[in-house]
């Protein structure tokens, strides 16, 4: 990547995204079994899973950005966490969460859910009281906070803020090295196969903010704008709020990384990413995993 600086696109990405996530059904367990992607879905989740068991401790007070239909609120649940604050720029996700919390008498941790633009606006008004996270979660949201730098630096502000000093900060998000070789390797401006297409303006422009292309994902995300992360300048601006990188590796990677792991190990198998009879992705899954990379930070002493 070249990156370049760029103008700033408009609030309407972000009305668009807030629409698309809004109108998505909540399909039930029965409906997401019988999806195209659903070995994919689990490998996500297992993905999620592994961070929140490495970084999270038991009565941990967690801030989940982006947190949709409360998708992950069963892996804090197994983490023992103490409290928990939901947020997204979706209220029919946020109102999808808390009936979702709300249903699970298992639940228990303390928990509220607030629909807010976390990219633009400040988290202050609306969390607890004296509220400060152990860790801070932003799951396939943080791309979108790159439409600018103005964006992607309130989403930092909005981490570093509500985080308490050694706290982690952990994510998941698309791979721009990935998505720009892929794209460079493809005659025209899009690529994908049976689950997945994304297309982009143009291929020689890169810019460090509002670098757009267009994502569709059989039964998840449906032809939505997104922002290329240009990973060392998100490395180089979370420093400045005194957020340090502990690592980064994507999807593929991280994988083969915890191979070696006997409770990631269990864990593929106990969320079903890995059956006993040896069923797993299929090659247009693992291709579209490939998009995405984890991290995490932690905030360093000041």
């Amino acid at each position: 990547m070249d990156p370049k600086p760029s103008a700033a696109p408009t609030e309407s990405s972000a009305q668009h995204v807030a629409s698309h996530y809004n109108s998505r059904p909540e399909l039930g367990l029965e409906k997401r079994r019988e999806s195209k992607i659903i070995r994919l879905r689990k490998f996500n989740n297992w993905v999620k899973a592994t961070l929140i068991q490495r970084f999270c401790r038991r009565g941990f007070r967690v801030l989940d950005i982006g947190c949709g239909k409360g998708g992950d609120l069963g892996k804090w649940g197994m983490a023992r966490i103490g409290y928990y604050v939901g947020i997204d720029i979706a209220a029919v996700s946020i109102e999808q969460a808390q009936a979702r919390y709300n249903e699970n008498r298992r639940n228990k941790f303390s928990a509220e859910f607030h629909a807010l633009d976390c990219y633009r606006n400040s988290l202050q008004s609306i969390l607890p009281r004296d509220f400060v996270a152990d860790i801070v979660s932003m799951q396939f949201c943080m791309h979108y906070a790159f439409a600018t730098e103005q964006t992607a630096r309130q989403m930092l502000q909005n981490v570093a803020q509500n985080l308490r000093p050694d706290g982690i900060f952990i994510g998941t998000t698309p791979d721009a090295n990935w998505l720009v070789k892929r794209l460079h390797n493809s005659p025209g401006l899009s690529f994908g196969n049976a689950i997945y297409q994304v297309e982009f303006e143009n291929k020689t422009d890169f810019s460090l903010f509002g670098h757009r292309y267009r994502f569709t994902l059989e039964d998840a995300v449906d032809d939505c704008p997104e922002y290329l992360v240009h990973f060392p300048t998100f490395e180089r601006m979370a420093a400045e709020y005194g957020l340090q990188l502990i690592f980064q590796k994507p999807f593929h990677e991280y994988y083969q990384s915890l191979l070696g792991n006997q409770d990631a190990v269990n864990t593929l198998y106990s969320m079903g990413v890995v059956t006993d009879d040896g069923a797993t992705m299929s090659r247009d899954e693992w291709e579209a995993a490939g998009l995405y990379l984890a991290f995490a930070f932690r905030k360093i002493q000041r």
